[in-house]
């Protein structure tokens, strides 16, 4: 009876407990239906008033008569609707009760006031989350939002009015995807929010700050809702070409491909050249970043998500980081300072995939302006900014020193930034600038990421084998010996899992690579005694074969331009050879020719003698052809194309040719080259605009161009899908005395240097931990 009892009170109160839900259901339902009613009834209140007395709230008798049009039949249909549910409002069909405000906001002839309160109304209910994403009818009245929006005239009465409707549009696009029903728009219907979001940032542009303002982090917040959403997407849900169900389908990576493309082209309104003197920024820079607000922002909440993602990797591999690279070196402290924290946020979530890139960006922008010789003191010091903050990576020395300062192909670049800290940061008679002050840090916590790895190193039972060979008091690279050829510069490691054998061949790489920049003098002093050294030092076999000295001349940096070209254009058979496997390491595949040739001839400068001159043509022309699409019948197609365009750019630009060929007479010069037929003239005509408007640049002797080029970029990018892999240090610490043996002497001479001129607690103190770092690798 006890237990009978005791199941009955159970039941009793699981009764009690459904009843107090079901009439907390019914509470919160008329609390909704009360807070509808309240809009409804704000708004036909608005509705009411005189157009000319709106704002000072005076009505007119019988006005409910007159206006008593669809548009208010709606809504008192709502009126009486809400309170006459009988079912719970999260089962409603959303439409019925956003349609009478949605049909408001869309009328063209209504006052601003009364479109402010039916915006005011649909945000409200879209906070107060009325219904989801399981919501009967719900993707088609979040869609109906999104049309509504779109055909809401923005321009009504006077500007307070119309900003009043565009700072409610504002929050109920935001509203739209912060809503729990987000999740049941479009592709499509993302990107009208976004296209809806910059339409009111462009037109704010003329309005008040506040407007403008709001408008941008309106802007922001978007583009971070919807690249929150990437790492939920799974790589290959959708297919980007399948555009008959586009909008039918949740959003996805499909708009966040179009946003994120649509950003990274406002880049491309900024001036080539901008006037760092223009007081205020100019619309451009306002414009440029903006966008690099936005992209930052996308970078870092998608994170390492984007590397799933082809479509949008790609255009940060191609796209973005040239015109990161192209603005970068010419663009204003503020934006100088905003691409490098893009690059940051994009070596830290996908260096891996960015390996040459990320090396073009530190030659071509930060190392090229920091070195300080035609840039302002405001620039120089955000590119050093930069490179500090790259500095404070813990891994980022140990990194750059294994993939680039290792490897024959690539610049030096731990090298680079070390030298140049120390050359920044050494003091003059004086207190220290503030360039110089940030560039001591810099070079103190490269130090000190140094000194943590030797700690490491000599910590780790993994490496206990390997103390002997890498402390330093017994390491030299000195007793390196190379006794015979190797193909150093395509060698791979063949054992990277063997901690040991993996360090040998980084330092042997290293080594080579020394012996490579000393051949550099010999070569530029005298070829043949070049020549001799490299056999000497096995940078070529014995005897020399073709494709080894083809490399050198290729890849090795400092080679006396004109030297390549003189070598490359010998009639000797060797030479030949030389210049056959030269052509063969350059991609040409989906590049047009002018492309293809300015980037061939940016690697030497072109010998005036016709016959050498022919030859290298016609070696190209081969290379070309080989790789290029059915449009040429043969390589004697090419060659004749190429040797016009060659004079077509002499003709062009050499400032003693007063009569310059028009694109109909280049257009004639080339009839029936290709085998007898005419080439597509729309091809022909893509060439001349191309040559005229951008020269062919054939280097001075020391080749040494600081600029990015189109040609250049589209070798970096052929060269990156080919490169070797990203190499993580996580763990291989074993290389940091070899790294601090680089830069040990100009390092020790600034510390000692800075710490005697210093009058700074702070310059004091950090020089003393710069001590204490060193003493800790030692």
């Amino acid at each position: 009876m006890i237990g009978d009892g005791g199941e009955q009170r159970m039941a009793e109160k699981n009764s009690m407990d459904n009843n107090k839900r079901v009439k907390r259901g019914k509470e919160i339902d008329l609390s909704i239906s009360c807070m509808v009613n309240t809009e409804v009834g704000a708004l036909l209140a608005v509705m009411r008033m005189s157009p000319g007395d709106q704002c000072a709230s005076q009505f007119i008798p019988g006005a409910d008569e007159a206006l008593d049009t669809s548009l208010m039949s709606g809504l008192k249909s709502l009126r009486t609707f809400i309170f006459s549910i009988q079912q719970d409002w999260h089962s409603v069909d959303p439409s019925v009760y956003l349609s009478p405000f949605l049909e408001v906001i869309q009328f063209d002839e209504i006052a601003a006031p009364a479109v402010a309160s039916a915006l005011s109304a649909t945000i409200k209910i879209l906070k107060l989350d009325i219904f989801d994403s399981t919501t009967p009818h719900s993707r088609e009245a979040m869609h109906l939002i999104v049309d509504a929006i779109t055909n809401c005239r923005l321009e009504r009465s006077g500007h307070a009015a119309d900003d009043t409707i565009l700072m409610r549009i504002l929050q109920l696009l935001i509203s739209c995807l912060r809503c729990k029903a987000s999740v049941l728009l479009s592709d499509s219907a993302v990107c009208t929010i976004v296209n809806t979001c910059f339409q009111v940032v462009q037109q704010s542009a003329s309005r008040g700050h506040l407007l403008q303002r709001s408008a941008r982090l309106a802007m922001h917040e978007l583009v971070q809702m919807i690249y929150a959403h990437l790492p939920e997407v799974q790589r290959g849900s959708r297919n980007l070409a399948d555009s008959d169900n586009f909008s039918s389908l949740n959003y996805g990576i499909g708009c966040m491909v179009d946003i994120f493309q649509f950003i990274c082209s406002l880049l491309n309104v900024a001036a080539e050249v901008p006037d760092f003197n223009a007081m205020p920024s100019s619309p451009d820079e306002d414009v440029e970043s903006f966008a690099l607000v936005l992209i930052n922002s996308a970078i870092e909440i998608a994170g390492e998500a984007i590397g799933e993602h082809p479509k949008l990797l790609k255009m940060i591999q191609e796209d973005l980081f040239y015109n990161l690279i192209r603005h970068g070196s010419h663009s204003t402290p503020l934006v100088l300072s905003l691409i490098c924290s893009v690059v940051l946020n994009l070596y830290n979530n996908l260096r891996s995939l960015l390996k040459l890139q990320l090396e073009a960006f530190f030659r071509f922008v930060c190392l090229k302006i920091a070195r300080g010789k035609l840039h302002s003191i405001q620039q120089e010091e955000v590119a050093i900014e930069g490179l500090v903050s790259f500095c404070r990576q813990p891994m980022f020395g140990i990194e750059m020193y294994t993939n680039f300062d290792c490897n024959p192909l690539y610049s030096n670049v731990f090298e680079e930034i070390g030298k140049l800290l120390c050359k920044r940061a050494f003091p003059n008679n004086g207190p220290l600038s503030s360039i110089q002050a940030q560039s001591f840090e810099g070079l103190v916590v490269m130090i000190q990421h140094i000194a943590d790895g030797m700690e490491k190193s000599r910590s780790s039972k993994a490496n206990s084998n390997l103390l002997s060979s890498n402390d330093a008091s017994s390491f030299n690279s000195n007793l390196i010996r190379i006794t015979e050829y190797k193909p150093f510069w395509t060698e791979k490691c063949e054992r990277c899992d063997d901690p040991k054998a993996w360090v040998e061949f980084m330092r042997v790489r290293k080594y080579m690579k020394k012996r490579l920049l000393v051949s550099v003098n010999h070569f530029n002093l005298d070829e043949k005694k070049g020549l001799e050294f490299l056999k000497h030092a096995h940078l070529v076999p014995d005897p020399p074969e073709a494709q080894s000295l083809a490399y050198f001349l290729r890849f090795t940096p400092g080679l006396d331009k004109t030297m390549i070209g003189d070598y490359l254009g010998d009639p000797d058979e060797f030479h030949l050879k030389v210049l056959k496997e030269f052509t063969s390491t350059f991609d040409f595949k989906n590049m047009i020719l002018d492309a293809a040739l300015r980037n061939f001839l940016e690697t030497f400068r072109l010998p005036g003698e016709s016959q050498k001159i022919q030859r290298i043509l016609e070696a190209f022309a081969e290379r070309f052809y080989e790789q290029s699409d059915e449009m040429f019948v043969d390589k004697d197609a090419v060659f004749v194309l190429c040797y016009s365009l060659i004079m077509l750019n002499t003709d062009q630009h050499n400032a003693q040719v007063k009569k310059k060929m028009t694109e109909e007479e280049f257009i004639k010069n080339n009839r029936n080259i290709n085998g007898g037929k005419d080439l597509p003239r729309e091809y022909l005509s893509e060439l001349f605009q191309s040559i005229s408007t951008n020269e062919i640049t054939l280097f001075d002797q020391s080749g040494g161009s600081v600029e990015m080029t189109p040609s250049r970029w589209i070798n970096i990018i052929n060269q990156s899908k080919t490169t070797d892999a990203y190499i993580f240090c996580e763990g291989q610490t074993q290389l940091n005395h070899d790294m601090f043996s680089i830069i040990a002497g100009p390092a020790m001479a600034t510390l000692a240097t800075v710490f005697e001129h210093a009058d700074d607690d702070q310059i004091i103190n950090q020089s003393m931990e710069g001590f204490l770092a060193v003493a800790r690798i030692a």
